[in-house]
């Protein structure tokens, strides 16, 4: 890879940016963005060459330049924008937080070969350009859904997913789905509902680092999680589901005279044993 674009220079994307520069100097960095001063101001000693994206000649001109495209922007910008950004000949990925609409979008489309639909499993609670870290993705799995995709496209994404410190993991769009909304989606709400919670009913005095740790997540953005929220609904709702399952099974033990907190330890025995398993 002798050049690399990123559309969307926010956290994730100003983040591949930093760990390429780091780990390749000498790879062509270029990035899109509408809010390319802002981008500027804090990301210029890592980019070769910055454009607003409402350009779309400067666009058009940089991107049939460079070998592989990075989309790195909400669900629904990738959407619009995945069938212009393949017929630059370069190849494609992609950042978003859902997958199988993404997938779908190309059905047909000559150029799907290119396209290897992925989403890095690291972020912070803050986004944007100023929070970009060359570190961001070390250790970290990065999901790809290559099926459709050709050796050639996987093979340069995979290289991309190495150099910044990551590992591949390959899962189908409907896999990822629905273990994102386990893992990421739900606990967005939960954290979020937390918060809010107690905020109103004035319990933050009260607050520790469990509490911290529980909401960290929570009120995140509103441009990021209506696409999410949107383009996963089905499967947000059947994680929730699970949840207010167990959740229901504990309150049926601790509403009775005396209480019964079998099925709250049983519920933290499992989540123990889970994670002596994971290590």
């Amino acid at each position: 890879m002798k050049s690399l674009a990123v559309i969307g220079v926010g956290l994730i994307g100003g983040s591949v940016m930093r760990a390429v520069r780091a780990q390749a100097p000498e790879i062509r960095l270029v990035g899109v963005d509408p809010s390319w001063r802002e981008v500027s101001s804090v990301l210029g000693d890592s980019l070769d060459q910055l454009i607003d994206a409402g350009d779309r000649k400067a666009v058009q001109r940089a991107l049939e330049a460079v070998d592989l495209i990075v989309l790195s922007a909400p669900v629904r910008v990738i959407l619009a924008e995945l069938a212009r950004t393949l017929e630059y000949g370069a190849v494609v990925t992609d950042c978003g937080s859902t997958k199988r609409e993404i997938a779908r979008a190309l059905s047909g489309h000559p150029g799907r070969s290119r396209f290897v639909p992925g989403h890095p499993m690291a972020g912070l609670p803050e986004g944007g350009a100023v929070h970009a870290n060359a570190n961001l993705f070390v250790g970290k799995r990065w999901i790809l859904c290559p099926e459709g995709s050709s050796d050639e496209a996987r093979g340069a994404v995979e290289r991309l997913v190495q150099l910044v410190g990551a590992h591949a993991v390959e899962m189908t769009p409907e896999v990822h789905d629905r273990a994102v909304a386990l893992t990421s989606h739900v606990p967005q709400l939960l954290g979020s509902v937390l918060r809010a919670t107690a905020n109103e009913v004035g319990a933050g005095a009260a607050a520790g680092p469990g509490f911290a740790s529980a909401t960290r997540v929570g009120g995140g953005a509103a441009a990021i999680w209506g696409d999410i929220f949107s383009s996963n609904a089905d499967q947000i709702c059947w994680a929730l589901k699970c949840v207010t399952q167990e959740l229901q099974h504990v309150v049926r033990g601790l509403e009775r005279d005396p209480p019964d907190t079998a099925p709250a330890l049983e519920l933290l025995g499992r989540a123990r044993r889970a994670r002596e398993r994971e290590g």
